[in-house]
């Protein structure tokens, strides 16, 4: 038994080690993705649209109404029994010009809601933005981790299936007991099993990443992560204070409630304004006028705000200003309250990264030639090799979900302020 282990392990050192990757991959830096999202992906063009739409709601807010003319001209004259007698002398005809003026500045405060308008569509484009731009890097991380993860599970199958057949090899000659190849052989279908619950989660991120990119399905992505700790504040020198105030300079949320709040305010203003009346400036000629021929006239219109004065609008302008204001200050504190949970959560996950003993997590192959030497010194036997492969398997997956979390906290953090503080 000694000897065919001694065989199997040297074979094995010697033997390539499987690799996932695969050639015809596309693979890609976090900062590739974010480019390529930023100008493929459908969702955003179409909420970009949005914002142009309203600016041309803004350009229409500028312009005038147009003046209105009115022609009275008689159908028949019956002293010279012409019809439509446009050229006599006697006949009658006006012609009259009008020009609604809107009063109490009325034009001027509907362009300034309709600049709001532009200001809040552009609100919606910036705060999907961040909200799609935090999915890609969620999922860019969960792939990239999820492919590392593989990468271990692949190792270990192939490792421990080149194994299987030399056990199964050595048995058919009498040399191995059958309890120590159904032993190999159960703990390697448990390894395929989960690496095919990873691959599920795998197939999902990779298809996930490639409707943000918008990219073919059918290519691989395999996301390429630089150094995590290059360009990485200290999290346990962030400070709240700070943190809340980059929230409130960058959540364009939060911005939307406070332009909604300032739109209400300008609805006002205009409601108040609409209880002046317009005024209405006309210009008239009557050529045969009863008066004298050749009449020409100015004058000008209002209605006299007697019974509607826009009472009704008004009050209900005023309630909805108040609203408004009272849902920005709400929303202003659950924004602190995500910045804070955020933190925490990060300064959690952060300092279990630090206290974790990095060394521990060895490459593979040392691994094996330290089972080697074990069984060498008569140290260990199957079921020792397999706890081996078993404790591996845990502490890599364990590191690796502990990597995975910290840049998802770093990313929730990202979100929450809305601004990137933790680049990779």
């Amino acid at each position: 038994m000694k000897r065919i282990f001694l065989f199997v392990f040297g074979y094995l050192l010697s033997s390539p080690l499987v690799s996932f990757a695969q050639s015809d991959t596309l693979r890609l830096t976090l900062a590739q993705a974010e480019a390529q999202f930023r100008q493929n992906n459908l969702q955003l063009m179409a909420t970009k649209l949005g914002v142009d739409e309203n600016k041309a709601y803004e350009f229409q807010a500028k312009l005038w109404n147009n003046p209105g003319i009115y022609i009275e001209q008689m159908p028949y004259n019956a002293q010279t029994k012409e019809v439509m007698p446009v050229r006599q002398q006697n006949s009658e005809q006006v012609i009259q010009l009008q020009q609604l003026l809107l009063l109490a500045g009325k034009r001027n405060k509907q362009l300034a809601i309709a600049r709001t308008n532009t200001e809040l569509a552009s609100d919606r484009f910036f705060d999907l933005l961040r909200t799609l731009n935090y999915q890609l890097r969620s999922t860019f991380y969960d792939l990239y981790y999820a492919q590392q993860a593989l990468g271990v599970y692949e190792q270990e199958i192939g490792t421990l299936r080149q194994t299987v057949t030399l056990f199964q090899q050595q048995f058919d000659k009498g040399n191995v007991p059958l309890k120590d190849l159904t032993r190999l052989k159960a703990y390697l279908f448990n390894l395929t099993t989960e690496s095919q619950q990873l691959l599920k989660k795998l197939t999902d991120d990779q298809a996930d990443l490639a409707v943000f990119l918008n990219a073919s399905p059918s290519i691989p992505l395999q996301p390429v992560l630089e150094n995590t700790d290059a360009v990485q504040p200290a999290v346990g020198q962030l400070n709240l204070e700070d943190l809340y105030k980059l929230a409130s300079e960058n959540r364009y949320d939060l911005k939307a409630f406070r332009d909604l709040a300032t739109q209400e305010k300008q609805n006002l203003a205009l409601q108040k304004a609409l209880a002046v009346p317009d005024l209405t400036v006309q210009a008239t000629y009557d050529r045969n006028a009863g008066y004298i021929p050749n009449y020409v006239g100015v004058g000008v219109g209002i209605n006299l705000p007697v019974f509607n004065k826009n009472q009704g609008n008004i009050k209900a302008a005023t309630i909805r200003t108040q609203s408004s204001q009272q849902a920005t200050e709400a929303y202003t504190l659950q924004v602190e309250n995500d910045v804070r949970r955020a933190y925490q959560k990060l300064l959690q996950t952060d300092q279990m990264y630090r206290t974790f003993d990095q060394t521990f997590n060895g490459d593979f192959g040392r691994l094996i030639q330290g089972v080697t030497a074990n069984y060498r010194k008569q140290n260990i036997d199957v079921v020792e090799f397999l706890d081996f492969f078993d404790s591996y398997k845990s502490s890599q997956m364990q590191y690796n979900q502990l990597q995975n979390d910290r840049m998802q906290r770093q990313e929730e953090l990202n979100f929450a302020v809305g601004t990137t503080l933790f680049t990779h």
